[in-house]
């Protein structure tokens, strides 16, 4: 009978190599959360320089959403001609609100960043203006939101509204 042998030991070049590829992982996650939240983290390409814009932007749409929260709510309306009436309601509240903004859109860089943000917003309003008709015509009619890039145009809407701290100007939810 032969004695057991002992499990053989790892060399030293593999433990080595072990190490320095944990220290690596252990690095990399270091600087992506660096990157991710600490001073590394770069600014949104979409945030204004200037903040007067989204100062008197959040005012305006908020003065819509004030406006349109006293409209009927969707789910109560009795039928889909009712509903269509609302939104048409509430689509004028937007138009007028989106020609306000168009008037106080600053110049240079920050103005081509919200001119950009208003064409979309303006896309988004002629979806909703088409919903409002279909819903004439269709009481099963749903919103049908564009897409730009691969999303809906909502999405941007509301991430320029985010990096520019204006909640009100984000997208309603009135229409659903």
């Amino acid at each position: 009978m032969t004695a057991p042998t002992a499990p053989p030991r790892p060399s030293r070049v593999g433990r080595t190599l072990a190490t320095v590829a944990v220290l690596l992982m252990v690095a990399m996650w270091g600087y992506v959360l660096y990157l991710a939240f600490g001073p590394g983290r770069a600014d949104s390409p979409d945030q204004l320089d200037d903040p007067g814009f989204a100062v008197a932007a959040q005012v305006r749409c908020d003065q819509a959403l004030d406006h349109i929260a006293e409209l009927q709510p969707a789910s109560q309306a009795p039928d889909a001609t009712a509903r269509a009436a609302t939104l048409d309601e509430a689509n004028a509240d937007l138009a007028d609100m989106l020609a306000d903004l168009e008037a106080i859109r600053p110049d240079g860089e920050d103005g081509v960043l919200v001119g950009r943000w208003l064409v979309d917003w303006h896309t988004y309003l002629g979806d909703r203006e088409d919903y409002a008709d279909r819903l004439r015509e269709d009481e099963a009619a749903r919103l049908l939101v564009s897409p730009k890039k691969g999303q809906q145009v909502t999405e941007f809407l509301d991430q320029f509204a985010k990096d520019n701290d204006m909640p009100a100007c984000s997208t309603p939810s009135d229409a659903g």
